[in-house]
């Protein structure tokens, strides 16, 4: 997923998905914006899969399979996140 230079996600998109992440942050690692999935909160596909349906709950949302592989961050989430609940709207 590529966001256009700049953008910024909603700051009540980024705190629910920092909220959701609370009970998936087995590291303990500090949650920011630039928080990686795979690399600083090692989930797995199926951490990924229980992680997404939470945040589909929670937004009221369905996130594509296919858009997945490009969300590396928090902050893309959050930016895919806004994206799907505009188009929803």
């Amino acid at each position: 997923m590529t966001a256009a230079p700049g953008a910024e996600p909603s700051p009540d998109t980024l705190t629910a998905l920092f909220d959701i992440l609370k009970t998936f942050n087995k590291t303990g690692a500090v949650l920011t914006p630039g928080t990686r999935f795979s690399e600083d909160l090692n989930f797995d596909s199926l951490v990924v899969m229980e992680f997404v349906a939470v945040v589909e709950d929670r937004f009221d949302i369905s996130v594509p399979l296919n858009i997945l592989p490009d969300i590396a961050t928090v902050n893309h989430l959050a930016l895919a996140v806004d994206r799907i609940v505009a188009e929803n709207s």
